[in-house]
């Protein structure tokens, strides 16, 4: 069988259907996959339960990189038909590996590196992006989570208007579907009927900052806010009189059984930061609420408008009125949304649909 590399120079792989979805479905049409990334103690390893799909360490100090080119250039076993990396720095060595084995190489674009925001971990701007746009020229296509990404990705990098690219969101494969669950009920010992409000994601999203300090005063209501974080220890305080907070972090298998224990999800996504603009777009968090067929609370990208006002899936929120009032329009309303999600999901984010073209594509280029 045929085999493909991902470089993922990423800590948090197993938290993005960007990642494993694409291992997955690679898998799925006849590849083998051997998928590099970044360990570290804050999130879970990746875990597919498939001996197709091997697990490397990303090559970051001088031995690991040794070991990598050696088996690059001399062992049989990592000879690739193909490579895929994300920026920066997984590209640019997908990009050397396309060149020193004769691949193609696919840009994943999870991430557009702006130069507005120089200030990115371990990342020289000026030097490093210059690489980042080398290899997405020289790419044969790139993936991208939305349209309107790409676009901007584009503008950035330079990229020709030849440049070949596929719209793959960053979503889970499969209909909407709820699952019988009981997760956040459990491991906090709710027994009332009261709807969960689920927030999935870290404290540091302003309008996550917003919610977490303004219900510090609330007492009893009618629901129950839980944060669950996606990176160990970025969830706020335990000690929070009102929100419960779960900073374990749940490998990718489980995800689906635990946001479906929600009734409500919040996407706290703030236009004024350009970063969180295009995340907005392009959120995980937004889909995992959807596969499950759970109603969301957006704010306060304008496109999440038409979440409200044109698809009724969710309710829009402004970031600047009482967060109280939005979440109980939201619960009069999720049966009725709920109802709405399938048919939304399945035209705009089913992993599957979207995968189908870019893989007649790839087999024809290896």
């Amino acid at each position: 069988m045929k085999k493909i590399a991902l470089l993922f120079d990423r800590g948090y792989v197993d938290a993005h259907f960007c990642f494993t979805e694409l291992a997955k479905h690679l898998v799925d049409n006849g590849f083998l996959v051997d998928l590099f990334y970044i360990a570290n103690p804050y999130n879970p390893a990746p875990a597919f339960y498939n001996d197709k799909i091997r697990i490397f360490s990303f090559p970051l100090s001088k031995f690991q990189k040794f070991e990598f080119w050696t088996k690059v250039k001399f062992y049989k076993e990592h000879k690739y038909c193909a490579v895929f990396g994300t920026p920066i720095k997984g590209v640019y060595l997908a990009y050397k590996v396309a060149k020193s084995q004769k691949i193609p190489l696919i840009y994943l674009a999870d991430e557009v590196y702006d130069p507005k925001t120089k200030s990115y971990s371990g990342i020289d701007y000026d030097k490093d992006k210059k690489k980042d746009i080398k290899a997405n020229k020289y790419a044969k296509a790139t993936i991208a989570l939305s349209k309107e990404y790409f676009d901007y990705q584009k503008k950035i990098n330079n990229l020709p208007n030849t440049h070949k690219f596929f719209i793959i969101p960053n979503s889970p494969a499969g209909k909407a579907k709820r699952l019988r669950s009981n997760y956040f009920r459990d491991i906090f010992n709710i027994n009332d009927s009261k709807p969960i409000i689920l927030f999935i994601g870290t404290i540091y999203w302003r309008l996550a900052q917003k919610i977490y300090e303004e219900t510090k005063n609330y007492k009893d209501k009618d629901y129950h806010i839980i944060f669950h974080g996606r990176t160990k220890g970025l969830i706020g305080d335990k000690k929070h009189p009102f929100i419960k907070t779960s900073d374990t972090p749940l490998p990718s298998n489980l995800v689906n059984y635990a946001v479906s224990s929600a009734d409500i999800g919040l996407v706290l996504y703030d236009k004024n930061n350009i970063g969180e603009y295009y995340s907005g777009k392009t959120s995980g968090k937004s889909t995992s609420y959807l596969k499950n067929k759970i109603p969301i609370i957006a704010g306060n990208i304008e496109f999440f408008k038409d979440f409200e006002e044109k698809e009724n899936i969710g309710i829009f929120w402004n970031g600047k009125d009482d967060i109280d009032k939005i979440i109980t329009k939201a619960i009069s309303k999720k049966e009725e949304m709920s109802k709405n999600i399938p048919n939304f999901y399945e035209k705009n984010y089913d992993y599957s649909k979207f995968f189908k073209p870019f893989n007649i594509f790839l087999k024809e280029i290896i």
